[in-house]
């Protein structure tokens, strides 16, 4: 593949950009970069080899890979897009230690900052911010999955929440949380729950699981049982 520009990238020359390993809070200077007229362009058709390989063979130092930065507050500073059907459109891998040294590492890590003092504290900024710009998604919003056989915690597309619930299971409530055996509780509260009144009393209970259903009627607390008898646990 042709290549419009070289330019010194590590111990070798490569590529149509340059690739400067500096700390991970510091851009480098101007005079550091080489100035080349945009864009500058990769392309592949290799089913066997990356695109672009970026190798930081140094094994101390804070010096990332790949560092990039940005002025432009009016857009993202790098976009990523892929078609993929069977894998993240970017895949993170920490190559994790048995000893347990890397117990303060993590596979994705992101810092809000502030650039400044100021009266406020820190950032607006969001930490993480999803959403569907072409119509709700189909599939999970958010899933995290650790423990054999469960869904740890899983956001559905429709908005339901499920803890602990079984892998690939549809949460049966809003919010659905399993008790697992090694757990002491399903559900602890250090503090105040409350129990808003229900816009319309429940005529019926999930018996999947037993039990009923506990609400709140124009301020009385009520049961209802899974035979359908209403009590009245505490008035209004």
């Amino acid at each position: 593949m042709a290549l419009g520009r070289r330019v010194f990238l590590g111990g070798f020359t490569a590529g149509a950009v340059t690739v400067v390993a500096g700390g991970a809070d510091a851009a480098a200077a101007d005079s550091e970069y080489t100035l080349y007229a945009s864009p500058a362009q990769f392309y592949s058709t290799s089913t066997t080899a990356h695109t672009v390989t970026i190798n930081q063979k140094a094994t101390s130092g804070d010096v990332a890979a790949l560092n990039v930065t940005s002025d432009n507050p009016a857009t993202s500073a790098v976009y990523v897009t892929g078609v993929e059907t069977g894998r993240g459109t970017v895949k993170v891998s920490h190559m994790g230690y048995a000893d347990g040294s890397d117990a303060n590492a993590s596979a994705l890590s992101i810092d809000l900052r502030t650039t400044g003092a100021t009266t406020e504290g820190g950032t607006a900024a969001q930490g993480i911010y999803l959403t569907a710009t072409t119509g709700p998604t189909k599939g999970n919003l958010i899933a995290l999955r650790n423990n054999t056989g469960l869904d740890d915690f899983i956001v559905k597309g429709t908005g339901r929440i499920g803890v602990g619930i079984d892998r690939a299971a549809t949460p049966r409530a809003q919010l659905h949380v399993v008790q697992r055996a090694d757990a002491p509780a399903a559900l602890l509260v250090e503090g105040v729950a409350r129990i808003g009144n229900v816009a319309t009393a429940p005529t019926s209970v999930d018996t999947t699981a037993g039990g009923g259903a506990l609400y709140a009627e124009n301020g009385a607390l009520k049961w209802r049982g899974s035979s359908g008898t209403v009590t009245t646990i505490a008035r209004a």
